[in-house]
């Protein structure tokens, strides 16, 4: 092979290596778990017009798995917010069984904010933000309850997420899953009675 075949074969693998499109994609996805974050009303029992009130906080310091010490989520994206969603469900007699409610924002109060360009699993999405001490992501949601029958609030699917822009390179992808410790806890059932 002649030392022109073998500068053009070097010159082709170069240019495509040039054009390569790895570099504009972070690999940096993380995932981690927070437990019983959410404290939500044990009522059960509700009148047209009552609004239902949750809170969430867990701490900016989470386990990683494979390390020793904690990841600070904070330092590790940049975020002071992280996007959240949760699940109304309505029964409805005409299925015999629930079915989602989306809820307005008329009708939900939230220390966060209503988002709407996160990523997440649930109908109605909210935001926990990093609080004043820096020391952990919160958010209180209030639901007005604008309709009588009977509810199931769910959170057994939560992930919080930060607002990941994929062709930022650099830029962290962070899923935090949340659990509770006792699964019965992670979908609250209530009812909405008409006021008299």
């Amino acid at each position: 092979m002649g030392t022109k075949h073998i500068c053009f074969l070097l010159l082709s693998f170069l240019l495509i290596g040039c054009f390569s499109d790895d570099d504009s994609y972070s690999s940096g996805d993380i995932r981690v778990t927070t437990t019983d974050a959410f404290n939500i009303d044990n009522q059960v029992n509700y009148m047209v017009g009552d609004t239902l009130f949750f809170t969430q906080k867990f701490s900016r310091y989470l386990k990683e798995d494979g390390y020793n010490e904690l990841l600070d989520v904070y330092e590790t994206t940049k975020d002071e917010e992280f996007g959240y969603g949760f699940d109304l469900q309505k029964f409805s007699e005409f299925s015999n069984s629930f079915g989602t409610v989306y809820i307005d924002s008329e009708y939900l109060i939230t220390t966060g904010s209503y988002i709407s360009d996160y990523y997440y699993y649930n109908n109605n999405g909210v935001a926990a933000q990093l609080n004043e001490a820096k020391d952990a992501y919160e958010s209180k949601v209030g639901i007005v309850l604008a309709e009588s029958g009977d509810f199931k609030l769910d959170f057994s699917n939560v992930y919080f997420r930060n607002q990941y822009d994929y062709y930022t390179y650099g830029k962290i992808n962070l899923d935090i899953e949340h659990r509770f410790t006792d699964e019965t806890k992670a979908v609250l059932e209530f009812t909405v009675l008409e006021q008299e």
